[in-house]
């Protein structure tokens, strides 16, 4: 499993939302028995601050409503509290899931970015679509990044991530010169 490194931190006030300004990246490989395990790994090579429990903030656009359910409750069921945004809310409460209620940035405080001050999540699941609410995103994606909070942008880097909370990656790390060695022992 590749994952990329984007170095967000050195460039103060940029929006981590990938753009023409982040053409050069690095990368860092994780190996592992699972996709999981791989993942994990991978994550942590690239200094991701996922953490196993907390706070997750579910925001989605319309289109991944359906699917946050499933999200949700595989959360929950590792240990995190949820949060979420109205519409998200909504969806939620109607499949028997009842996060506490934020507010966005627009809605008035205390909204998303003061509880990602305060310390409130240890990740952040904000899907968008359409240029507005991209823009609207983008106080919390900075945010997320200065204060190291783990975001995802997509539901199935959502899923990912779940399924890594599970996987141990330190369990066993190889280089690669070490996994060549075992290949042409084999």
């Amino acid at each position: 499993m590749k994952e990329v490194v984007l170095p967000f931190n050195k460039f103060p006030g940029v929006d981590p939302l990938l753009g023409p300004e982040m053409r050069s990246t690095g990368e860092v490989m994780g190996v592992g028995r699972t996709f999981a395990e791989a993942f994990a790994k991978a994550q942590l090579g690239s200094n991701s601050t996922m953490k196993k429990q907390g706070r997750a903030l579910l925001s989605v656009r319309e289109g991944d409503k359906e699917r946050v359910v499933d999200l949700a409750a595989k959360l929950l069921k590792q240990g995190f509290e949820l949060d979420a945004t109205h519409g998200t809310a909504i969806v939620l409460g109607e499949a028997g899931i009842n996060p506490r209620l934020v507010n966005k940035v627009h809605e008035g405080r205390p909204h998303i970015q003061d509880r990602i001050k305060n310390g409130e999540y240890t990740y952040i699941i904000n899907t968008t679509a359409g240029r507005r609410a991209i823009e609207d995103s983008r106080v919390i994606r900075r945010s997320a990044l200065q204060y190291k909070v783990h975001y995802d942008t997509t539901l199935n880097g959502g899923f990912a991530t779940t399924m890594a909370l599970n996987a141990d990656a330190t369990e066993k790390v190889t280089s690669v010169q070490e996994m060549h060695a075992q290949i042409k022992k084999s």
